[in-house]
């Protein structure tokens, strides 16, 4: 009887009420672009005495798509039950609670989709055995057909499809930041064959040869494009101006002819609301910034020309560029 009781007393004490525990609960809000939610210190051990939950909404109308990383570790089960270390999913709607599962151990959990619009993720740690890495969840948001049958009748079309139309299609993109996202979005349960299908393509009728020379990795990256859009995308870039123009001097001559200085540029976010309507970019601050030129100044009398000497000008610099929109007209 002593020693029965010597081994239930640890089991007894794990199962105390802990009134250290750190608790917290976030609340996300699911666009199209998703989102991750990880344990603290992932890829490393988390902390101890944690109860900690998100609860993801996604608008009316949508569905929530959750996928957990393949690293995956947790406390194991105790007896085939996760008591101690685990993460939980319930699907929450204003009639009822669906817990989707509550896992540990060392397997990752399979994907799902949420029944409604919200779900709440909890992570829960004891005070006692931690492992690592812990768990990473990637959420992204699933609209349903309904949901773009009821955004095509706003906008008078008439529906033929269950599948968005181009156009709709072309504005839902301009609100992701990777291919990546964009393919977790269009297809959350294939997104990862259809990433590495887009390099290994065999029925296009023309490749570049940077396609059969490199690897996967090498070729076209889709997402440095973007980066790229985003920074020539109404910011400060160089330009190359006339020193006799900027300075409306007649009677000089400088050398060099003319200066790179950083001038607004670019268009007012491709692919938002913006695009093409009417916005200018425009300077926010500018700066005047000292260059040392050469200098040869004539008047309109004198035969020779004066010698040449070092002068100080001043450029305008554009340090931060802005989009500037025309107000829409009174109703």
């Amino acid at each position: 009887l002593f020693q029965c009781e010597s081994k239930l007393q640890p089991l007894t004490e794990r199962n105390r009420l802990i009134t250290d525990m750190y608790q917290k609960e976030d609340n996300i809000t699911v666009t199209a672009a998703g989102g991750v939610i990880h344990s603290p210190r992932y890829p490393n051990a988390y902390p101890r005495n944690l109860l900690l939950s998100w609860k993801l909404l996604s608008p009316p109308g949508t569905r929530i798509h959750l996928e957990f990383d393949g690293q995956f570790g947790l406390e194991e089960a105790d007896n085939g039950v996760c008591r101690y270390d685990f993460v939980e999913v319930e699907d929450l709607s204003e009639t009822s609670t669906i817990i989707w599962g509550r896992w540990c151990g060392q397997k990752a959990p399979p994907s799902l989709n949420s029944k409604a619009n919200m779900l709440r993720v909890t992570f829960n740690s004891d005070d006692y055995f931690v492992e690592k890495p812990g768990f990473k969840i990637y959420f992204s948001m699933l609209v349903t057909q309904t949901r773009w049958r009821q955004f095509f009748s706003n906008q008078n079309l008439t529906i033929f499809i269950h599948t968005p139309t181009l156009d709709a299609l072309d504005r839902t993109i301009a609100a992701f930041e990777s291919v990546e996202q964009l393919f977790r979005y269009l297809n959350p349960n294939t997104w990862k064959h259809d990433l590495d299908s887009i390099y290994t393509q065999k029925h296009l009728h023309y490749r570049s040869m940077a396609y059969h020379l490199a690897g996967r990795y090498t070729k076209v990256d889709l997402n440095r494009h973007y980066d790229d859009v985003k920074q020539y995308s109404c910011t400060p870039r160089n330009y190359s101006v006339n020193l006799r123009e900027e300075l409306r001097t007649t009677n000089a001559i400088f050398f060099p002819r003319c200066l790179l200085v950083q001038r607004c540029g670019g268009n007012c976010g491709c692919g938002t609301d913006n695009w093409n309507n009417g916005c200018n970019c425009r300077a926010a601050k500018t700066t005047l910034k000292l260059h040392e030129v050469g200098l040869n100044v004539r008047s309109r009398h004198q035969r020779t020309p004066v010698r040449w000497v070092i002068a100080e000008i001043f450029l305008t610099h554009h340090d931060r560029c802005e989009c500037e929109c025309a107000s829409q007209p009174p109703r």
